[in-house]
């Protein structure tokens, strides 16, 4: 399969999936998220910042499968060292990012309890 048809896969596919940048340094890598929901302007402007002198190149796309697997495919031949290096940072993305999407929803969840009590009547005797 080629790499084109792999990343295809990989972005029809996946409900996560990143397209990795590489830059010369050993472990410089950066992830532009594509599925869920794509990267948007800020991100874009926030790379853009720190973007000169890294050479960052685009070497391919990684995706969590819905059975939690991950799957990637790389344009190029990676040396163990940045597979191992990517998969570590990988794993701290999904951390990140379900991190602070179940912080979010936890407290959207204690905003509309306390507004569903607030609402019951006070049958309190005086």
């Amino acid at each position: 399969m080629t790499y084109s048809e792999q990343s295809s896969q990989i972005a029809l596919e996946c409900p996560l999936v990143v397209l990795v940048l590489m830059g010369a340094a050993p472990g410089d890598a950066e992830f532009l998220p594509i599925r869920p929901k794509a990267f948007d302007e800020n991100m874009r402007a926030d790379l853009k910042a720190r973007w000169p002198g890294r050479g960052l190149r685009s070497v391919g796309l990684v995706g969590l499968s819905s059975d939690m697997k991950p799957i990637c495919a790389f344009k190029e031949p990676l040396e163990p060292e940045q597979v191992s290096a990517l998969a570590g940072a990988f794993l701290a993305y999904i951390h990140v990012l379900f991190c602070d999407s179940f912080t979010a929803q936890v407290e959207a969840a204690e905003i509309q309890e306390l507004g569903r009590l607030m609402s019951l009547p006070d049958n309190r005797v005086n």
